[in-house]
């Protein structure tokens, strides 16, 4: 077992049989790919699974993107999404209830972290023929590499990482919320049971009659992965939040090049992309951290529609779970998305005190306030 940094890696020649993760490690450490990402890499090689690991020391600049800050998440993005609630009463409460919870996590210097099985998206998927009897052996590394940081594991749910997650509890790891996620089971194929959905339907029908052209990744030149750039941050970053991570042109061409990203967009009848999405996936799951259409276009265009029934339709032709991450809770739920609470799995028991208390009272306030909230305002 072995954690390889990136710059090792990179001194070696590439190799045919090169792991996704080999390869999405040396790609993002030669090059800035992620814009508003400032970590360190490292490959975790366990001897049956290779992992990509994030390494933050702290010192990182201010705003650093929440996949790989955890200060970030919990304050910064939060205080961001309480914006959006749109309920008074709420806000200025819960606002300056982050502001003490960020001052806190700076005195814990909770950004001093390695990730594993980071791949600086949104939602991280697990193989699920990992054996977890690696996991005692794999602490043990972290603990001796990382001796003043905590590690841990990112984008666990019940329905998907239910036995990951009791396994690393019982390990000593701390359980903190993050969000609420929506997945859609396709492995039933055509009898799965969201696509019985009345919307579901309706966004069928709509894709049908779209005038807009499906476009594989493979046939997008360099000008359309800029387009695509574009038309991300036209949602997550000018509509959602600028502390989504702001992934290049470059970045997606690699992904779909290496293989590890799968592109479509939607080239309307001009020749012009006016949407896309990007799949991450395994044997087992899909996600999609890339979406993005051209949010100035009318709504009854309905893009975001098209984009989320070719998710649908794609995990269903593959008979897998679409983890389709939060936000557009009710949009998601008319089309049968299934609730589901994500945790990070942290270690922080060799940490000194005063940390580990912080640590501490994060876990139980997520669990107490943040957790119950999110369930009963269908977050």
């Amino acid at each position: 077992m072995r954690l390889l940094p990136a710059e090792q890696l990179l001194a070696e020649p590439a190799g045919e049989g090169d792991s996704l993760a080999r390869t999405y490690v040396k790609a993002c450490a030669s090059a800035r790919l992620v814009g508003n990402v400032t970590t360190r890499l490292a490959l975790l090689d366990t001897g049956t699974q290779q992992f990509p690991v994030s390494i933050t020391d702290g010192g990182e600049p201010e705003g650093n993107c929440y996949v790989v800050s955890p200060r970030t998440a919990y304050s910064g993005y939060a205080r961001e999404e309480i914006k959006r609630l749109g309920k008074p009463w709420l806000t200025w409460p819960l606002t300056l209830l982050t502001l003490g919870v960020d001052r806190l996590l700076r005195l814990a210097k909770v950004d001093r972290l390695a990730q594993v099985n980071n791949w600086l998206l949104s939602t991280n998927l697990y193989p699920a023929g990992w054996d977890l009897d690696e996991l005692p052996a794999i602490t043990a590394l972290l603990k001796a590499e990382f001796p003043d940081s905590g590690f841990g594991f990112r984008s666990l749910n019940d329905a998907s990482n239910r036995a990951l997650r009791e396994r690393l509890e019982g390990l000593g790891y701390l359980s903190i919320p993050s969000r609420q996620v929506y997945l859609f089971d396709g492995r039933a194929g055509g009898e799965a049971a969201f696509l019985k959905h009345h919307n579901t339907r309706l966004d069928a029908t709509l894709l049908r009659r779209s005038p807009y052209d499906v476009v594989d990744g493979a046939a997008l030149s360099e000008a359309d992965f800029q387009r695509i750039e574009h038309l991300y941050n036209l949602l997550y970053l000018d509509k959602y939040c600028r502390l989504n991570p702001h992934y290049s042109a470059a970045w997606l061409q690699r992904g779909q090049e290496q293989g590890w990203l799968d592109i479509r967009a939607l080239r309307g009848p001009d020749g012009r992309i006016d949407g896309a999405l990007g799949w991450f996936a395994n044997a087992t799951l899909i996600s999609a951290p890339i979406v993005g259409y051209d949010t100035a276009l009318p709504q009854r265009a309905g893009l975001y529609r098209q984009l989320t029934r070719l998710c649908l339709q794609e995990a269903v032709e593959r008979r897998v779970v679409l983890n389709f991450s939060s936000g557009a809770a009710g949009f998601k739920r008319l089309r049968g998305g299934q609730a589901e609470i994500e945790y990070s799995l942290i270690h922080v028991a060799h940490l000194p005190w005063h940390r580990r208390l912080v640590w501490t009272l994060l876990s139980r306030l997520l669990h107490g306030i943040a957790v119950p909230m999110m369930k009963k305002l269908r977050l």
